[in-house]
């Protein structure tokens, strides 16, 4: 009886849900139930069409069903969710859109990566906890902090139409669409890292729509917590203050006055009035509590970029220097040709004839959307 075949039937078991017969198991399985019995008990074993089946009939992850460990490359997704006025609920109507961009991105951990990447430490559930771990002045260099104190990784792309948490094995990665709109981009990486934080990563399917509203509340009380804000005189504010307050906590108008309104302050009747401008329209109107209208282009700049984290970037072109993976990878993070990636030429025929075959094989984004479809069936 060999005992790596028993523990995969101890694992099957487990999951088994009361009620559940060896028999149906065995039919959705496509095996007979002597069969399955042997298995289970580690006298045969199971083949991988096998296990698929009993993984996707038992709703568990088929590496951890296989091997009894984390697949160091199963993907979870969550996104921020826009609410939907009409039907009262929150909803994420461009994730079709965006699943293209999501498997590439996917593929390019993949390939930096093949034996998944590293991992990222557990994140503080409380709001309070994670502010201390980031430190004061955070949001200055929100990403950036993020990166170095947290080791979550911020990627930033055009044409995605909101914001996603992804889990790559044991890595916590933040995706962000890139807008001039600094202040929304802080507030969703806030509200992705609640994501993270809480554990709402519970398949390749979005999290529930009841886990939007902790996640806001998280965010709310990470960049505005309830003493720094109780901490003002709303009432003798001016707008220039509020302008200040604004650039100091990286927030919107709409976003302070929410807050205000959760909180039950009331601030002074101008101030009020103030908060229906745009927050970049208050902020330029008073400058100086920026140190210049520079360092607001500063900040608009940096949440327009496409970034990619360097240690991703970094392992691409190690892979790609060593010719194990295509220069393509690269070229997209980069947003450059391919030519413009510096790649080892083969210096034999047949290798090259190899080299260029892998070129021409690489995965388009119909394929990634295509990996996308396959893995939402099977782990969702």
């Amino acid at each position: 009886m060999d005992e790596t075949l028993v523990a995969v039937g101890d694992r099957i078991r487990s999951l088994m849900p009361s009620g559940m017969s060896q028999r149906r198991l065995a039919g959705q399985a496509g095996m007979k139930p002597d069969a399955l019995s042997r298995a289970l008990n580690g006298q045969r074993g199971f083949s991988s069409t096998e296990l698929a089946r009993i993984a996707e009939e038992l709703g568990a992850d088929l590496y951890w069903l296989a091997t009894g460990n984390e697949d160091p490359r199963r993907v979870q997704i969550a996104a921020r969710h826009s609410w939907d006025p009409e039907r009262r609920v929150s909803s994420n109507p461009g994730r079709s859109h965006d699943d293209a961009i999501l498997a590439q991105v996917i593929e390019v951990y993949n390939a930096a990566f093949p034996e998944g990447p590293p991992a990222s430490e557990p994140l503080p559930d409380e709001p309070a906890r994670m502010r201390g771990v980031l430190g004061d002045d955070f949001v200055q260099t929100f990403g950036a902090v993020v990166e170095a104190r947290l080791g979550v990784d911020v990627v930033r792309l055009p044409g995605l139409t909101t914001d996603y948490s992804l889990s790559i094995g044991s890595r916590a990665v933040v995706l962000l669409a890139t807008t001039p709109s600094w202040f929304r981009s802080n507030w969703s990486l806030a509200h992705e890292l609640a994501h993270l934080a809480l554990g709402h990563h519970s398949g390749i399917a979005e999290p529930a729509e009841q886990d939007e509203a902790p996640a806001n509340s998280f965010a709310a009380e990470l960049l505005l917590p309830r003493e720094l804000v109780e901490r003002e005189d709303w009432q003798r504010m001016d707008e220039r203050r509020l302008a200040g307050f604004l650039w100091r906590t990286g927030v919107s108008a709409l976003a302070l006055k929410t807050r205000l309104d959760w909180l039950r302050i009331t601030p002074a009747p101008s101030i009020t009035a103030a908060m229906k401008e745009t927050t970049p329209k208050l902020i330029r109107a008073h400058a100086e509590v920026a140190g210049g209208t520079e360092k607001v282009a500063v900040r608009q700049q940096g949440s327009s970029s496409r970034v990619f984290p360097s240690a991703v970037l970094d392992a691409l072109q190690r892979r790609v220097d060593a010719g194990r993976v295509s220069p393509e990878y690269l070229a997209w993070a980069l947003d450059v040709p391919v030519d413009e990636i510096d790649f080892p030429v083969p210096d034999d025929e047949q290798v090259a004839d190899a080299y260029a075959r892998r070129l021409e094989d690489r995965p388009s984004a119909a394929d990634l959307g295509k990996w996308v479809a396959a893995n939402n069936r099977l782990a969702g």
